[in-house]
Parts: C-alpha cells; structure tokens; sequence
C-alpha cells in the first residue's frame, strides 16, 4: 500500500549518494592520517548501502515513481564515475586514468543510445552485466580507499583494485556490444511522434 508521507524517503535515499561525494573527496583530499581515510571508507560504504535501501524501500513504501528511475542510475553513475576520475588524479598508481577514461566513454555510448531508444518507442531495460559493472567499479573504489587508510594491506588492496577495474572494464564493454548488437534494428525503425514542451 502506498504510503505518500513517507515516498519522499527513497528520493532522499538516492540523493544522498551524490551528496556524500564532496566530503569524501574533502577527506581524502585534506587527510593525513589513517583515521580521515577511515572516514572517508565509512562514508563511501554508506553511500554504497544506499544503492540497495532506495530500491527496497521504494518497493516496500509503494513509492515507485518516474523520478525515481531517473535518480537511481543517474545517482549510481555520478557517484561512481566522479569518484573514480577522482581517484585517478590523486591516486594514478592505484586507479589508472586510461582506464576511467574508458569506462566514462562507455557510459556516454550507452546513455546516448538508451536516449535514442525512446524515439522510436523502445524503452531498454538495464542488463545483469551493466549491474555488475557498476559492483566491480564500487569494488574498486573500495579496495582502493581501504588500501589508503590499512597499510599493512596496502598491495594486496591495490592488487584487489586492480582486479576490480579489470572486470568493470570487460563488463562494461561486454554489455554495451550486447546492448548494441541487441538492438540494432533501433536505428532503422522510423520514430514516434513526440511533444515538444
């Protein structure tokens, strides 16, 4: 049953995660010791946490809404691709930028075709390995600030990030071939009529 007091909860859910990327990137940038990394860790899994809670309690609420499928991915993909450009800058040795680059050129492959999608009446739907790519990526970003704040496991965690980004790479190039190939008939296909606001 829907429950309009509280539809507000899932959007917050979402926004947070943007949100929370200025002090994270403060902290990392400012701190010198363990602890600020530490900090900065305990945010980013908080952020993190929220990917699985806006969706739950959108379900859970009855809230589901159109602006809500707009933040979700829109939330995951700045969170994600802004801290890992991020990264990139302060951290080449752990997160290298030819990479990120790769990853950021994807996405706007994907989102420019998904954007052409509905012109012609088709509305595609995220994949399992779009999905995946976006866990390898926070897996990564993960590893990759634990590795700043615990030492001792410092090259087992860049090992880790690597590894991360690897398969965040493959998957993303995985899908968005599959996505093309997929729907390649899209671009003959004559477009619907639209309102021009």
């Amino acid at each position: 049953m829907r429950k309009p007091s509280m539809c507000w909860i899932p959007n917050l859910l979402t926004l947070s995660r943007p949100l929370l990327l200025l002090p994270l990137m403060w902290l990392l940038t400012v701190g010198t010791v363990p602890a600020a990394h530490w900090l900065a860790f305990a945010l980013f899994l908080a952020a993190a946490l929220t990917d699985a809670l806006d969706g739950w309690a959108a379900r859970r609420l009855g809230c589901a809404s159109n602006l809500g499928v707009f933040l979700d991915p829109l939330a995951d993909k700045v969170f994600a691709n802004v801290l890992l450009i991020f990264l990139a800058s302060r951290l080449p040795e752990w997160v290298p930028l030819w990479v990120v680059l790769l990853l950021v050129a994807r996405e706007f492959v994907v989102q420019g075709f998904r954007s052409m999608a509905p012109c012609v009446g088709v509305v595609i739907r995220t994949g399992t390995l779009n999905k995946l790519k976006l866990v390898f990526q926070l897996l990564a970003i993960g590893t990759a600030l634990a590795g700043q704040g615990w030492a001792d496991m410092a090259e087992v965690l860049k090992w880790a990030t690597w590894i991360g980004l690897g398969l965040a790479l493959a998957s993303a190039y995985v899908s968005m071939y599959t996505l093309l190939r997929d729907n390649a008939d899209l671009w003959g296909r004559p477009s619907v009529p639209m309102e021009t606001r």
